[in-house]
């Protein structure tokens, strides 16, 4: 099975691929979660939590992008139910290598 569950926020523009009828949207997600060491929180020099972020690229296809690009902006948080997809693209005789998540679901917040 693959299936990932992401809750963050938005920290790009959304923009917008294909057309209206086979189209989606983009944009990425942060996800956070608090350093721990030795069994406490670690804080920073001014107070606040330091945390360890992951970013995301997140696509969504057909009515469930229309909906995200309509009603969501970067800042926003969501929670994202999809899955991974890995795809490799050579270009220049080089070979990259991409991780996204394609979402089946969005929550918004």
């Amino acid at each position: 099975m693959n299936k990932v569950f992401l809750s963050g926020r938005i920290t790009s523009e959304i923009s917008r691929f294909g057309t209206d009828s086979k189209g989606g949207v983009s944009f990425t997600l942060v996800t956070s979660r608090p350093v721990i060491k030795d069994g406490q929180v670690v804080k920073g020099e001014d107070g606040y939590t330091e945390t360890y972020d992951q970013f995301h690229t997140i696509k969504a296809f057909n009515g469930l992008g229309k909906s995200i690009a309509n009603h969501k902006k970067k800042g926003d948080k969501l929670i994202i139910t999809g899955e991974i997809r890995y795809s490799r693209n050579e270009k220049d005789g080089r070979t990259y290598y991409n991780t996204e998540i394609v979402a089946d679901e969005i929550e918004f917040l």
